[in-house]
């Protein structure tokens, strides 16, 4: 259209020029002609009179209208012939850059892909070195030595100082959470961390650091260890330096124990530490009071798991088969096939009144006199310390028999083959004596 509109534009421009030009154009057209006329005739050349007319008088004949788009047509094809080739280059412009952009993405993908594939390697090659026997074995002795060199450490600061007892049980619950939290994001069994020994231990380090002179959160706190202290015996907790996963399921139980009965003390022998303070106001409400104060802090922790376990999360975990403690419970125990048929559909709800009847039954600890409480937690550690004794003697009896059993299949089967070849040579032998005599003959 551009196109159309300039031309129409010249040839109007070109009809008015050639109007006003006209009788100046026929004069020398005419002069132009006669001259040439003369000097074709003096020279003796022929006269083309029909080329001449059509050289000279190319303005006249564009005003009579046969030839009116001759100075125009040049024009046209050279601005088509510019279009053309400004669309061809733009073409192959657009052409090297999409070049230049896949080639550019190629590059990339095939580096990122090689990136990859070197740390999906390098990712295979470290989860082999850990799977091995030899990297197995160099955890077991690091971990062994860290949990004797903990028990000793424990044991020398409670009878050194025990009203800072404190302050090494939360850099040891600094290390055990941390260590359970990485242990379980990379066995995807993140949701134990939604049990209620984290979430006992996690009361402890707030009343130390955040409300140590809270009452209510004392007699919680307190309540926590006998439900703590049971879990020892009913989980078989063990005392096996050399696991990770073992030990640390311990170290969740009978620490905070520790901890509440050092802090006792040494607020009864006149430490004056803030914990002291929030110890005597718990002790001064009477013991219905403080009962159910320690249950109602439970019941904010058994709606909260509630919720996240059989409502919120209910999809995600059965989507997915992640572990909880009710699964646990009900499916790797079997717990819930245990149950008659009418009640099998409400089996979360009989997990969660069990685990709330094992809190009522340690609740009592709070009212038991000081003696009676460190007795009950020594029973715990020693039956920590027998479980950790009845593993290693098992496990080393287990071993000790299965190589006894391969070291005798082992010498039968060679003695069965020494026999067998003995008897074959017997036969052998028998054969040669009862051979009859050769007739050289």
């Amino acid at each position: 259209s551009l196109f159309k509109n300039y031309r129409a534009a010249m040839v109007h421009l070109q009809d008015d020029a050639d109007a006003q030009e006209l009788p100046r154009n026929l004069s020398e057209g005419w002069e132009t002609h006669r001259s040439k006329s003369e000097v074709s005739d003096d020279s003796g050349d022929e006269h083309l009179y029909n080329t001449d007319h059509e050289s000279d008088f190319g303005d006249l004949d564009s005003v009579n209208g046969p030839l009116r788009g001759y100075n125009s047509r040049p024009l046209s094809q050279r601005v088509e012939k510019m279009v053309l080739d400004f669309r061809e280059k733009q073409e192959l412009f657009k052409k090297r850059r999409r070049d230049i952009a896949q080639s550019v993405s190629r590059g990339i993908r095939k580096e990122f892909l090689q990136q990859q594939e070197r740390l999906v390697m390098r990712s295979k090659q470290m989860a082999k070195k850990l799977q091995s026997g030899r990297s197995r074995a160099w955890r077991h002795k690091w971990v062994f030595a860290l949990v004797e060199a903990d028990f000793a450490l424990t044991a020398f600061w409670l009878g050194a100082s025990p009203q800072t007892f404190h302050l090494y049980y939360t850099v040891q619950m600094a290390v055990v959470m941390c260590g359970k939290v990485f242990d379980y994001r990379i066995t995807e069994q993140h949701y134990f961390l939604l049990d209620f020994c984290f979430f006992a231990n996690a009361c402890t380090l707030a009343w130390l650091w955040i409300a140590p002179t809270s009452g209510y959160l004392f007699n919680a706190v307190e309540s926590f260890c006998g439900v703590l202290a049971l879990s020892i015996p009913l989980f078989r907790n063990s005392c096996v330096p050399h696991d990770f996963a073992r030990i640390s399921n311990a170290y969740v139980h009978y620490p905070q124990v520790l901890l509440v009965l050092s802090t006792l003390w040494s607020c009864a022998n006149g430490d004056q530490a803030a914990q002291c303070v929030g110890i005597a106001a718990g002790m001064r409400e009477t013991w219905s009071i403080r009962l159910f104060q320690a249950w109602s802090v439970y019941m904010t922790w058994a709606v909260c798991y509630a919720s996240v376990i059989f409502v919120f999360a209910r999809k995600r975990i059965e989507r997915k088969r992640r572990d909880t403690l009710y699964g646990y419970f009900a499916h790797t125990l079997g717990m819930k096939d245990k149950l008659p048929g009418w009640l099998r559909q409400y089996s979360g709800v009989v997990f969660m009144m069990g685990h709330q009847t094992l809190f009522i039954s340690g609740v009592g600890f709070i009212v038991l006199p000081f003696t009676i409480q460190v007795i009950a937690t020594l029973l715990a550690v020693m039956v920590f310390l027998h479980n950790g004794g009845r593993f290693y003697v098992d496990h080393f009896w287990k071993a000790h028999e299965r190589n006894t059993v391969l070291y005798l299949d082992a010498a039968n089967s060679m003695m069965t083959k020494a026999s067998k070849e003995g008897s074959h040579s017997s036969l052998d032998q028998e054969r040669t004596d009862d051979s009859p005599p050769r007739n050289d003959l």
